[in-house]
């Protein structure tokens, strides 16, 4: 996988999370704000979104 695609996976990862974290935030308050954010993450790096090389 070349960069380009890399960071565009990164990208779309990062938008998804920003959603996710304020529906969790609204509708379970802090708790949901970190499950929110473990799960954003943990999709990124799943879809191969990481900034690192491998």
């Amino acid at each position: 996988m070349n960069e380009k695609s890399r960071l565009r996976r990164f990208g779309y990862g990062l938008a998804a999370t920003v959603v996710l974290v304020v529906i969790a935030g609204y509708l379970f308050g802090s708790l949901g704000v970190t499950a929110g954010l473990a799960v954003g993450l943990a999709g990124t790096l799943l879809a191969g979104g990481g900034l690192g090389k491998r």
